[in-house]
């Protein structure tokens, strides 16, 4: 009887502890039930984590996970199923997560952390480094997405920090100099560099509610120029309930969440970019239109109008529509996603970027196409979104039954999301060396792929 007793108190040790690796088998199912796009399967690799938001593969492939609460938790399969690691513990980190070789960036509400890292080891030298401080930590959302930007060499030059509002409409977010609602650029040039001060980034778009998620486009998207950078963006919309002559009923199905493409000069010698104005995106006082004949009777001024129509929260006088619709003030969104989704991060299915992508991955024709998750609506009725959507490029208004976009996994039941249900509610998207797609999921706490075939 004693291996046996043994055995119980080594596991309850490890779990105690928390530092030491843990293991789940291949096979554990959904929390609930997922609908997946013919010729596809999902796949549960773990179960039971703290609120796993932002991840991203380090040069090993292991699955860098920010599990908010705990900190940065790193994945690997191993015969039989997958072995989780404890990297950083810090319960402050809540999304941001990129990795560059040996440099591991993650974010917490107020800053950019940069940590030496070992991707043989999974783990980290020291504490963490603060490159970036200063961020707008206050307010209702407080995550800030990372993505690194790369040179033609492929050496990263600077790193791209978003951050969202104070308030749901945000009227100080007009001014881009108050940090809020918009996507900055800071040059990094190693962890040993002082820290920078969130004022001091270039803010290259602003006008963006709560800019969740942004990716470099591959060149077969169509949207990519070589004579500058192109940023793909996801945003959520503000929600409108409360707005001054705007009805439950038209709130309930609008504004339209936006695909935004911004622009940006490419850098000098010095990685600096040259002095130009960036664009604006529109928040606080315009929004997209979703469904114009949500409310015919008291909202009857959308009547007829076009999905996607720029239209005014009229909270200034002088911001009507007339205003949303001039690009100068607004550059429109060059997709709309149904109210209420929650678009939360982008990634490109990019085969040319993958080592082994044929193995698992998608079709060929994927090539190019964007993935976005959609956490799933928190008072829409019914619900929407818990689930992850392919946007094929070109873009094409006509796919998806007239979307734009097409599931490639949902939760099966949405009947009582988001209280009372198991749904599944995407956050990060990253793809494998292999082309497998893998989400997080943080109100159920697990981590699954999407691949071709089963």
């Amino acid at each position: 009887m004693r291996a046996p007793f043994l055995q119980l108190f080594a596991f309850c040790t490890l779990i105690q502890l928390g530092w030491a690796a843990m293991f789940q088998r291949a096979g554990v199912p959904f929390k609930a039930p997922v609908t997946v796009a013919p010729g596809f399967s999902a796949n549960v690799i773990f179960s039971g984590l703290t609120n796993p938001r932002g991840i991203t593969f380090d040069s090993r492939q292991n699955l860098l996970v920010v599990e908010h609460g705990v900190g940065v938790t790193a994945f690997s399969q191993v015969n039989g199923g997958w072995e989780r690691t404890i990297v950083v513990q810090n319960p402050d980190l809540n999304q941001g997560i990129q990795v560059d070789g040996n440099t591991l960036y993650v974010s917490s509400p107020s800053e950019m952390l940069a940590f030496r890292y070992n991707p043989v080891s999974k783990t980290v030298v020291g504490g963490g480094v603060a490159i970036v401080t200063g961020l707008p930590p206050d307010g209702e959302l407080t995550t800030h997405t990372l993505q690194l930007e790369k040179n033609s060499a492929g050496r990263t030059v600077a790193v791209l920090i978003g951050t969202g509002p104070k308030t749901n409409i945000d009227p100080t977010a007009r001014n881009p100099a108050s940090g809020r609602s918009e996507i900055r650029r800071f040059q990094i040039s190693g962890i040993s560099q002082a820290p920078q001060v969130w004022t001091s980034g270039r803010v290259i778009a602003d006008g963006l509610r709560n800019p969740t998620g942004f990716a470099f486009p591959p060149p077969a998207t169509g949207i990519a120029t070589a004579r500058a950078q192109t940023l793909a963006i996801v945003e959520n919309g503000a929600a409108i309930d409360n707005v001054t002559g705007i009805s439950a009923a038209f709130a309930n199905d609008n504004p339209a969440h936006e695909f935004n493409v911004a622009t940006f000069p490419l850098p000098g010698a010095n990685g600096a970019l040259p002095n130009t104005n960036a664009q604006t995106f529109g928040f606080p006082d315009c929004a997209s239109l979703w469904n114009p004949n949500a409310d015919p009777t008291t909202d009857r001024q959308f009547v007829n109008r076009a999905r996607g129509f720029q239209f005014s929260l009229e909270l200034d006088s002088a911001r009507g529509d007339d205003f949303c619709q001039q690009v100068a003030n607004n550059v429109p969104p060059v997709l709309n996603f149904q109210a209420h989704s929650a678009p939360l991060d982008i990634k490109f299915f990019d085969p040319s970027t993958l080592g082994n992508a044929k193995r698992n991955g998608f079709p060929a024709q994927f090539n190019g196409n964007a993935f976005v998750s959609f956490h799933g609506s928190a008072d829409r009725s019914p619900p929407t979104g818990y689930g992850v959507v392919r946007v094929p490029f070109p873009l094409n208004q006509q796919f998806g039954g007239g979307l734009g976009y097409s599931f490639i996994v949902q939760a099966t039941d949405l009947t009582g999301c988001p209280t009372n249900c198991n749904a599944i509610r995407p956050v990060g998207l990253a793809f494998g060396d292999d082309g497998r797609l893998f989400v997080s999921s943080d109100a159920t706490g697990e981590l699954f792929f999407v691949q071709k075939g089963q």
